[in-house]
């Protein structure tokens, strides 16, 4: 026996081991056959500070949570009612206001009332210019004094407090850009385009320099006993009326002959010239 077997003989554990038979082969392949898994690395969980979950979940929180629904905010009232006497005294705050308004703060009060406010040309405004009533009861129109060309913008009126009937009320309010008058003064009372024109009689001519002075202008003419409709006439031609139509503008009655006022028309013209600067 060599050196090398001499030293491999003296370290093998089992020196006279049996071999192998048929069985210990079949085990041994039928080991090495069966597939060994392969090993998982181990997943550490991931360490959070608590206050960014904390931020998270506020941030998460707030960003699903349904919006609340905007609160409907009611308008201020259109009415103001004050007691005077036995009379109610009711301004009107929001000349603008729907009609529907009006009638429901008027029927909180127990009133059956219905308020129109409509355009009107500057002497007109915050003046009754209409209305009807179910029984006979003192509905007036109050004074109500403010800044404005005719001297009074606001619109107010007095009303009994026992008043059980129903009734309709047409105010005029200062119209807006683009609005036409629906009810309109003369048009030389005070505020409007012609005040302190003694425009009857005055050529259509003289009439229009007048207006385009005041940053006014002849909308339209009506000629003949019949008022047909004319855009034009001869500038020579004389004013007969004129009334307001819509904000610088104004309606005028001509004809080619000269204008005679009545004593009592004569009269009227002289009374609004009363206040006016001469000259």
């Amino acid at each position: 026996m060599s050196r090398i077997e001499r030293m491999v003989a003296a370290i093998d554990p089992a020196p006279d081991a049996p071999g192998q038979g048929q069985g210990a082969r079949e085990l041994f392949h039928e080991i090495v056959a069966t597939p060994v898994p392969a090993r998982r690395r181990p997943r550490w969980p991931v360490l959070v500070p608590v206050a960014a979950l904390l931020a998270a979940a506020v941030v998460m929180g707030v960003a699903f949570l349904p919006a609340e629904a905007p609160r409907a905010i009611a308008p201020p009232a259109a009415l103001a009612f004050t007691r005077s006497g036995d009379d109610w005294i009711v301004t009107v705050k929001d000349l603008y206001a729907a009609p529907e308004r009006f009638e429901s703060e008027f029927r909180a009060r127990g009133f059956d009332i219905h308020l129109t406010i409509a355009p009107g040309s500057p002497s007109t405004v915050g003046q009754v210019t209409g209305g009807e009533s179910s029984e006979e009861a003192r509905i007036e129109e109050e004074s109500v004094e403010c800044e404005s060309p005719g001297g009074r913008c606001a619109v107010a009126f007095r009303i009994p407090a026992d008043f059980t009937g129903s009734a309709t009320i047409s105010f005029a309010r200062a119209a807006r850009p683009g609005e036409r008058y629906q009810s309109a003064g003369d048009a030389d009372a005070t505020g409007e385009l012609l005040h302190c024109v003694p425009f009857r009689g005055m050529t259509v001519d003289e009439v229009r320099a007048a207006l385009a002075e005041r940053g006014g202008s002849i909308e339209e003419f009506r000629v003949g006993k019949k008022s047909e409709r004319a855009s034009q006439v001869p500038g020579n031609w004389f004013v007969e009326d004129a009334v307001p139509t819509a904000p610088g503008q104004v309606l005028v009655w001509a004809q080619p002959d000269q204008v005679r006022l009545s004593p009592e028309a004569a009269e009227l013209v002289n009374k609004k010239m009363a206040g006016c600067p001469k000259g």
